[in-house]
């Protein structure tokens, strides 16, 4: 009806015999249908279009194409996520309800001005109070600091910060969002994390944890000069696999890395020396200051060799890095949140004094005290020997000559030997920073929850900000992160390829290195590839087409009449290199009968033997057939096959 919502039917056959059409043309929009699926994208985002395509003709009757399915699914995204513009401009927005929400906390946005008077964006970097407050509390002054693509709509980098609790869990502590991971970002992140954890110091006490980026060791070396500043030693070896191969290298470098004092960093240093010298510098050039435990400080209360903390977090937020800006920065935050009051619950259902994760540590070297004697020396001082090792322990002051006490605060294996025969608890002799105590106090803090977006503070006085200039790079872009052989054996895939990088090719011919068959420099002239040269010079050497020529060198001028028997004895023909072939074995011509060496034929023909058939003919067990003289010695012509010369052997024989 005209005036209102309403239909009016006028007429109604129930009964129809003529098939229905699923086409319905523009009738049924990708838009109609996306505000049908946005529900089906909340639960499963990931939705094949396949699939959707198979949804919408189960539920509807309607035969949609594959792109309308594409344009449905970007559609409903859209309406969840809103538009990638709405995203970057609410973030002063975003900024001012979290520090409303969450008085104390740090965020900054770093916008870049255009000449057009507009901004893009640049960084966007984010802390909260009791995050910071737990951190500084209850866990020990180690962090790690990693950075990982973003793969939705949103491009760029996030670069977290990640600390240590006291069960060795990942504790996160702020995160950034910035365009590209160089020097100037990573500065420019330590300077806020440093006024948030340091109060702008130099890092003076703090244990930093990295991978091998340039642009991290540039940026702490010149913002925080005082901090530790450890390398990953998982991501060195990888680097380190690379130019050497071999499984030779593994256990002497771990055995370097894990080593606590200097001579056992230098009795497996000698080892890699032993395999190879360029490995050994390579490593050395690599400052094992910054991978090898020997050389850590003591009190700076760090024993880990790796990033995983890091490489945790990536991993947790994998999903939240597909989404748009906004979406991505609070499932961070509320992943962030929920494991705090999830971590503090678990804290206060254990009946340990010891963190579990420690306490496991400490039964796995109680079994291994048995192996090692005490002896008293002085007021809580002993001498722990096995065999022709022997260190000294000292309870009163928690040392041990190894080092592994004072480095990771956890009695070491000699350490344990001394405590159990006094009948103490090793658990009383762990560090502060590993007991419920303190990991309760990590978590006592908590995030404040903040509003729907259109209940956020508006901030009129800032500029709108646009989305970054997107950079267009080569090739398709790439979703799935490269994984390592290591993870691919433990995912299920055996598939083992060997590279031939450090392999020594040898020649086939003369058996040697530094050349292949192709350059080699004893190769015959017939021997050569197939090349326009290699065509002229047989062309000159044809009997056909050029005229008589001199004989080879190294052969004995002969008579050139090969019909002539009496000079066939006088030819002085090595014997041990030339092996004549049978008179039936060559049938050349069936009126013409060759009864003389194949090498002499050819000398007195003006055609040059080849050298592979000399090298051949050396066997005495081995004589030349007549499938290698068709192939290596006569040229063939496809206008001289003839019905009396069918394979086209051009070769000029005197009749006598």
């Amino acid at each position: 009806m005209k005036n209102e919502q309403t239909f009016q039917i006028k007429s109604l056959r129930e009964d129809h015999s003529f098939s229905r059409a699923f086409k319905l043309g523009s009738v049924v929009t990708y838009k109609w249908i996306g505000k049908q699926f946005v529900t089906d994208m909340l639960e499963s985002p990931k939705m094949s279009l396949r699939k959707m395509k198979a949804m919408v003709s189960k539920l509807f009757n309607i035969n949609v194409s594959v792109g309308q399915c594409r344009n449905v699914k970007r559609f409903a995204l859209c309406e969840i996520e809103g538009d990638l513009k709405d995203h970057y401009s609410k973030l002063w927005d975003y900024g001012a309800e979290i520090k409303r929400a969450n008085p104390g906390s740090h965020v900054e946005v770093y916008v870049q001005p255009q000449n057009n008077s507009t901004v893009v964006f640049e960084r966007f970097y984010v802390s909260f109070k009791g995050v910071i407050d737990g951190w500084l509390d209850g866990c020990r002054k180690v962090i790690g600091i990693d950075g990982c693509f973003l793969k939705g709509i949103c491009k760029g980098e996030l670069l977290s910060v990640v600390g240590r609790d006291g069960n060795n869990n990942i504790y996160p502590i702020a995160w950034a969002v910035v365009n590209v991971e160089n020097k100037n970002t990573w500065k420019w992140l330590l300077e806020n994390l440093m006024e948030d954890i340091d109060e702008g110091g130099n890092g003076n006490g703090i244990t930093l944890m990295s991978d091998g980026h340039k642009g991290i060791m540039e940026a702490v070396k010149e913002r925080c000069p005082e901090v530790e500043h450890r390398l990953c030693a998982r991501h060195i070896l990888a680097n380190f696999h690379k130019k050497f191969k071999g499984e030779c290298y593994i256990k002497p470098y771990w055995r370097a890395v894990k080593a606590t004092t200097i001579p056992k960093f230098e009795l497996a240093m000698e080892e890699i020396k032993s395999f190879d010298v360029g490995a050994y510098d390579y490593l050395i050039k690599r400052d094992p200051k910054c991978w090898s435990r020997a050389f850590i400080k003591v009190g700076m209360g760090c024993d880990a060799m790796e990033n995983g903390v890091s490489e945790s977090f990536n991993a947790d937020i994998e999903e939240a890095r597909k989404k748009p800006l906004i979406t991505m920065l609070e499932d961070i935050r509320v992943f962030v949140m929920e494991r705090l009051y999830m971590q503090k619950g678990k804290g206060l259902g254990w009946d340990l004094a010891i963190c579990p994760t420690i306490r496991r540590k400490l039964g796995k070297l109680k079994k291994l005290r048995r192996f090692w004697a005490s002896y008293v020396s002085g007021y809580k001082q002993f001498e722990v020997l096995q065999c022709n090792e022997r260190y000294g322990v000292d309870l009163e002051k928690r040392e041990c000559g190894c080092r592994c006490w004072q480095l990771t605060g956890i009695p070491c294996v000699h350490a344990i030997c001394v405590i159990s025969s006094l009948n103490l608890d090793p658990e009383e002799f762990v560090a502060e920073w590993f007991t419920k105590s303190a990991f309760l106090r990590a978590y006592e803090y908590t995030i404040h929850p903040l509003n729907d977006s259109t209940l956020w503070p508006h901030m009129p006085d800032f500029h709108q900000i646009l989305p970054p200039i997107r950079r267009r790079l080569h090739g398709r872009p790439c979703v799935k992160r490269k994984r390592h052989q290591a993870e691919n054996e433990l995912s299920g895939n055996t598939r083992h390829t060997i590279s031939r990088a450090s392999v020594q090719h040898r020649c086939t011919i003369c058996n040697e290195t530094g050349h292949n068959k192709v350059t080699c420099p004893m190769r015959g002239p017939s021997e050569a590839g197939p090349s326009k040269a290699r065509k002229k010079s047989n062309a000159r050497n044809c009997p056909s087409q050029a005229g008589p020529s001199t004989p080879a060198p190294n052969h004995v001028p002969v008579n050139k009449d090969p019909m002539n028997q009496e000079n066939v004895n006088e030819v002085p023909i090595n014997q041990d290199h030339v092996n004549e072939v049978p008179v039936n074995e060559v049938p050349i011509n069936q009126d013409h009968v060759i009864p003389v060496p194949v090498n002499q034929v050819l000398v007195n023909l003006g055609v040059r033997v080849p050298k592979r058939l000399g090298v051949r003919a050396r066997k005495p067990s081995e004589r030349i057939n007549k499938i290698q003289i068709r192939n290596h010695v006569f040229r063939k012509d496809g206008k001289g096959v003839t019905k009396d010369n069918p394979r086209g052997i051009k070769i000029d024989i005197p009749q006598n």
